[in-house]
């Protein structure tokens, strides 16, 4: 699904249907990748043969700093057990929001130090996978 936004506007990522913090710059690489069919492979011509069964998209998001309670929000969707797909929806690179349906892969939080019994944290990474 997509809309038509400004780009002036600084919506850039939703995840379960929350605002979240906007990620580090060039924060969000998005990959498109294809799953091929069974008969795929080549031939022994060397040729490629085959079809594509579908193609999905992959988020990679890292932030920079995020407040305790940013770094919370984003885990609370992304550590869902009960819901594990959710909706992100996220800028395309035509500058129009997207919205996919995904999972999470694992993440990475970058901890530079603990300030009143709170993690200081200087970097998080985690994977959208769509469904």
């Amino acid at each position: 699904r997509e809309e038509s936004r400004d780009m002036a506007t600084y919506d850039v990522l939703y995840l379960g249907g929350v605002k979240v913090a906007t990620p580090a710059e060039n924060g969000i690489t998005r990959s498109v990748n294809k799953t091929w069919s069974e008969n795929s492979g080549r031939t022994s011509a060397g040729k490629a043969v085959g079809t594509i069964k579908y193609i999905k998209k992959k988020l990679e998001i890292t932030w920079g700093k995020l407040s305790a309670s940013e770094l919370k929000k984003i885990e609370d969707v992304a550590n869902d057990k009960d819901k594990p797909f959710k909706e992100v929806k996220y800028r395309e690179v035509d500058g129009k929001m997207q919205t996919i349906t995904c999972y999470f892969g694992d993440s990475v939080a970058q901890i530079y130090r603990y300030q009143d019994g709170k993690a200081q944290v200087t970097g998080y990474k985690i994977s959208a996978i769509e469904q």
